[in-house]
C-alpha cells in the first residue's frame, strides 16, 4: 500500500513496527470507514427484521442534552429502534444497573470505583473538563478559566442531588445557593437569564443553541479535585453490548468530537 500511495506509513524497527504521523492519520480515517460500513450493515439488517428493536440507556442528569442530541441523529439512521432513556442520580446509577438492566449506561466515574463492581464491564469514552456555566451578562463571561476564589460572591443554581450539592460545596466554600432544581433545562434558563451560575462538563451542552449563540458559556474550572473527569460506558457482564449499543456509542462520540 505504501508503494501505491507513495507515502511511508510505518517505521519498521527490529522489535516492533510503529506508524508514522501520516500512518496514524491513515489508520484514523480507515477506522472511520470501517465504522461507516458497520453502521450500513446494521441498517440493512434492521430493515430486514420484522420486529422493532429496542435500546435501553441509563445516564445521569448532566449528560441528558448530549444523550438527546445523539438520539436525534441516531433515530435518523435507525428509525425503527425504540430508544428509552432512564435518568439516575450520579451517586446511585451504579446501584440501579443490576436491577434495571440497561443495554448501555453513560456516567462519570473513575476506574478505581468501577473495579469494585465485579458484575460490570466498562470502557473509557473520553476525558472531560469540569466547567462553570455562566450567562452572557455575568462578570465572569470573558474569563478563559475560573478559580474557586472567583466564585465566592456568585449565586448558584444547582441540580437537586445530595452528592452533587456536597461536591459543589467542597469546590466553593460558603456557597451561596440561589435555588436547587431537578430540571436541568430550568437551571440552564436561570443561568441564561443571569440568576446564577452552575457547574457543567465541557462536552455536555457545547452544541446547545444557547452555547452556539453565545448567550451561555462553559468556562473551565481551574481546580476541581473532588469530581471525576472521566466519562465511561458501562454494561453488565451478563448483558454484552449489542450492535445497537455499539452504534449509539459512535453517535455519542460524534457529538463529543463535533
Amino acid at each position: 500500500m505504501e508503494k501505491k500511495i507513495n507515502l511511508k506509513l510505518f517505521i519498521r524497527l527490529k522489535m516492533k513496527t510503529v506508524p508514522t504521523e501520516a500512518g496514524k492519520e491513515v489508520i484514523k480515517q480507515a477506522k472511520k470507514v470501517l465504522n461507516e460500513i458497520e453502521i450500513m450493515e446494521d441498517k440493512i439488517a434492521i430493515q430486514n427484521d420484522t420486529y422493532q428493536s429496542q435500546l435501553k440507556i441509563a445516564t445521569v442528569p448532566g449528560l441528558v442534552y448530549l444523550i438527546n442530541e445523539s438520539i436525534i441523529n441516531f433515530k435518523k439512521d435507525f428509525p425503527n429502534i425504540d430508544v428509552q432513556v432512564y435518568e439516575y442520580a450520579p451517586d446511585q446509577i451504579l446501584d440501579y444497573i443490576p436491577f434495571d438492566q440497561p443495554d448501555i449506561a453513560f456516567l462519570f466515574s473513575n476506574e478505581r470505583k468501577l473495579k469494585e463492581d465485579k458484575d460490570i464491564q466498562y470502557e473509557l469514552l473520553t476525558m472531560t473538563n469540569y466547567c462553570v456555566l455562566v450567562g452572557k451578562q455575568s462578570p465572569l463571561y470573558n474569563l478563559d478559566e475560573i478559580t474557586p476564589e472567583d466564585l465566592l460572591h456568585e449565586k448558584f443554581v444547582l441540580y437537586n442531588n445530595h452528592s452533587f450539592v456536597e461536591h459543589s460545596r467542597q469546590v466553593v466554600k460558603n456557597m451561596n445557593i440561589h435555588f436547587i432544581s431537578n430540571n436541568t433545562e430550568s437551571i440552564r434558563e436561570a443561568v441564561k437569564n443571569g440568576l446564577g451560575v452552575t457547574f457543567v462538563r465541557n462536552i455536555t451542552i457545547k452544541n446547545h443553541p444557547d452555547t452556539l449563540s453565545g448567550t451561555i458559556k462553559s468556562i473551565p474550572l481551574k481546580f476541581s479535585p473532588y469530581i471525576s473527569d472521566e466519562l465511561w460506558t458501562v454494561n453488565l457482564k451478563s448483558k454484552p453490548l449489542t450492535s445497537n449499543s455499539k452504534n449509539f456509542i459512535r453517535y455519542i462520540q460524534d457529538c463529543i468530537e463535533y
